[in-house]
């Protein structure tokens, strides 16, 4: 009965993150095609890149701090002092991480923007720097403010706020794409992105979830949350900048266009894992955050989720496999057929990693910072090495393949770690 109700619960709250992950993975998918119909190959490969930048840059204070932020805020009400002092040290943070990682960036500019062209690298220092960085400081306001809705379960106001934000993007990019220089149009793709952060400073005061002011930032709140930074520090490393730098070894490797064939292939794997990560994020962990302290009944809502997911995911992955040839000209152009034979691996690869998900968000809800430094950085060092290997001796088809047995050797971890879930009663 119990894992009945788990089930209709978590389809229940579903349907509104449903609806936001529809409206964010559709703006994805047709900026993706707009990208790939104006500009090509090419043009996918440094959309990729530019997005990573942007990756780069808000990981440490959306996978970080905002993430420690929904565990914490869901358990104090917004009128409480514990509620306010997590919401402005938060915010403090949010500030401090990412001009952290903008000085980063800026001490190896030539590696992060060689390619997009000496137009950017002009930019740098030039008043079009201030815009940019205004519109970063839009977008982590963005991020923040969706964060504060998510953990008081405002699902409503968070999916319309990211609807907003997905309609902006592409009516922007629309008007860009083929009138303006490729490094232009990322760039006002980047103001897509940002511009409803003033909205959502609007909603979040409409809600009463801003506190007032609060200059103290307390020693255990910070702690609190670096637990939580710290571990985004290893995504940071492990995943985002090593996917950067797995693209810029593709590139050395192939060429910008067969690098963008791969690369539409990855677009296509994080268009419905966006949609499947943002249902774990707004349902999953904050279900788990509340049953922290209930252990067994932790394990049987874990265990009813893990056999309502894996099973459903390997369904839709199989019917993205049979239609590919359609899926990769409906959402690219059919010159990118090409990039069919990469298919099979990278879904191969995409099973595995949402299988462990499920798992490894138990990791990140039970703070336990060093395993979770461990895994995130182990696994970055492997798929490295594992693309080091295999794309001299096979080509393109070395990328995928390095991403599947990098996700079946995670996967399995996770499986061990977690055996005790799965043990009989």
């Amino acid at each position: 009965m119990a894992r009945k109700q788990h089930v209709r619960q978590f389809l229940g709250n579903s349907v509104w993150s449903g609806l936001s992950t529809v409206a964010r993975a559709g703006s994805s998918l047709l900026i993706n095609k707009l990208f790939a119909v104006y500009y090509g190959p090419h043009g996918i490969t440094l959309l990729a890149h530019f997005q990573n930048l942007i990756a780069l840059l808000t990981t440490l204070p959306n996978s970080g701090v905002n993430v420690g932020l929904i565990l914490y805020l869901a358990q104090h009400k917004p009128d409480s002092s514990e509620y306010r002092a997590y919401f402005w040290t938060g915010l403090f943070l949010n500030a401090v991480t990412f001009l952290g990682a903008l000085g980063g960036i800026l001490l190896f500019p030539g590696f992060f923007l060689e390619r997009f062209g000496e137009e950017m690298l002009a930019q740098s220092s030039s008043f079009s720097l201030w815009a940019v960085l205004g519109l970063f400081v839009l977008l982590l306001l963005q991020l923040f403010w969706l964060s504060v809705l998510l953990a008081r379960q405002a699902l409503q106001p968070y999916v319309w706020l990211s609807l907003l934000t997905s309609l902006i993007s592409i009516a922007v990019t629309w008007w860009a794409v083929g009138r303006l220089h490729l490094t232009m149009a990322l760039a006002l793709f980047l103001v897509g992105q940002s511009v409803s952060g003033l909205v959502g400073l609007g909603v979040v005061l409409y809600k009463g979830l801003v506190p007032s002011w609060q200059g103290a930032l307390p020693k255990s709140v910070l702690q609190d949350l670096g637990k939580f930074l710290v571990m985004a520090l290893s995504t940071l490393i492990g995943a985002k900048l090593v996917d950067f730098v797995v693209r810029e070894m593709a590139i050395e490797q192939f060429s910008l266009v067969e690098t963008g064939l791969w690369q539409a292939v990855v677009k296509i794997s994080d268009s419905y894992t966006m949609v499947y990560i943002s249902i774990l994020g707004m349902v999953y962990y904050p279900k788990i955050a509340v049953l922290l302290p209930q252990p067994e009944a932790l394990k049987e809502y874990v265990k009813s989720i893990f056999s309502l997911l894996v099973p459903a995911v390997g369904l839709g992955l199989l019917v993205f496999w049979w239609q590919r040839d359609f899926f990769i000209q409906l959402l690219f152009h059919r010159d990118f057929l090409a990039a069919r034979d990469l298919t099979e691996y990278q879904l191969l690869g995409d099973f595995l990693k949402m299988t462990a998900w499920v798992l490894s968000y138990i990791i990140t809800v039970q703070a336990r910072v060093k395993l979770y430094i461990f895994t995130q950085l182990i696994s970055g060092v492997v798929y490295v090495a594992l693309v080091a290997l295999l794309m001299p001796l096979l080509g393109l088809d070395g990328l995928p393949m390095a991403h599947a047995i990098r996700y079946g050797l995670y996967l399995l971890f996770h499986l061990y770690l977690f055996r005790s879930y799965f043990s009989a009663e």
